[in-house]
């Protein structure tokens, strides 16, 4: 027999305990709800996303195939879905199930995201473009700048890039104090930006924007997503250019790893060419 009441109150504490960064106790919570009410998608979603932040990717997919099972028109289920497996490599599902998304809600922020970053790990330049031009027009925010100028930055359209950078700058700082997700956004920003203007000739912009960044690192820790491997790559650029070869490398080397593990193989190949370039007796080394 169903319990509704007793299910609902297991998943709303399972979605408190989520909210805390307590995923397993909130796991736990989620496995009682499903077994008060095993047909409750929303549980299933819930305890999927709390299994991918435990790093339980299978897990989490099992949940999420299950709670499209239940509900097949349940976007979210298709939209988590499609981050884990654009995570973990699985890019060209991830596109499909963004398909899914984007062809019943034309607007859904997140699927853009996630599909603009699969065509990137999958050479599908001009797709991943349209993907995050398309979000920055829908949602022009600090992360949609961001990771429009980025793309344009490494397929070579640099003035295009430096405006889009300057607008996730610009917008990030009127909301640095409020997240830290805006902290990751400027200091990146600001490191990628700064190797524009160095490849353009203009050091002392460059350097501006490097110190920028620097100091931010000084006030906030972590000030680079571990999930991001441009974050690293620009830092790892910068200091290289610097003079600190010793932090370039560390950087690139976790800017590479990032990148294997999104099946990122085009720009794990370029991080690659960078680290050589910079010392080749390390890599041949290695």
């Amino acid at each position: 027999m169903i319990n509704y009441l007793l299910s609902f109150g297991y998943s709303a504490i399972g979605t408190l305990l989520y909210s805390f960064g307590d995923y397993q106790s909130a796991i736990d919570n989620y496995n009682l709800a499903i077994q008060e009410n095993s047909e409750d998608a929303t549980s299933y979603v819930n305890r999927g996303m709390a299994r991918s932040l435990t790093d339980d990717f299978s897990g989490a997919i099992e949940d999420l195939n299950q709670a499209i099972q239940i509900e097949p028109l349940n976007l979210k289920a298709y939209a988590e879905r499609a981050y884990i497996r654009m995570k973990i490599g699985e890019n060209q599902t991830a596109i499909e199930d963004c398909n899914q998304v984007l062809d019943t809600s034309p607007q859904y922020l997140q699927a853009y995201y996630i599909r603009g970053a699969a065509r990137s790990y999958s050479g599908d330049y001009p797709g991943a473009l349209e993907d995050f031009t398309h979000l920055s027009t829908l949602h022009p925010a600090s992360a949609s700048y961001y990771n429009l100028g980025v793309l344009q930055y490494l397929h070579g359209s640099k003035a295009q890039a430096i405006k889009n950078l300057t607008k996730a700058i610009d917008s990030s700082v009127a909301q640095v104090s409020l997240s830290l997700n805006y902290v990751f956004v400027l200091c990146v920003a600001y490191y990628i930006r700064g190797n524009i203007f160095y490849d353009i000739g203009d050091e002392e912009a460059a350097n501006e924007d490097f110190q920028e960044a620097i100091k931010l690192e000084t006030t906030c820790k972590n000030s680079i997503s571990e999930t991001d491997e441009h974050g690293f790559w620009g830092r790892g650029l910068a200091r290289h250019r610097l003079g600190n070869q010793e932090g370039a490398i560390e950087d690139l080397q976790t800017a590479a790893e990032i990148a294997l593990k999104h099946q990122n193989i085009i720009f794990h190949q370029k991080i690659m060419e960078l680290m050589q370039e910079i010392n080749p007796q390390q890599q041949a080394d290695t």
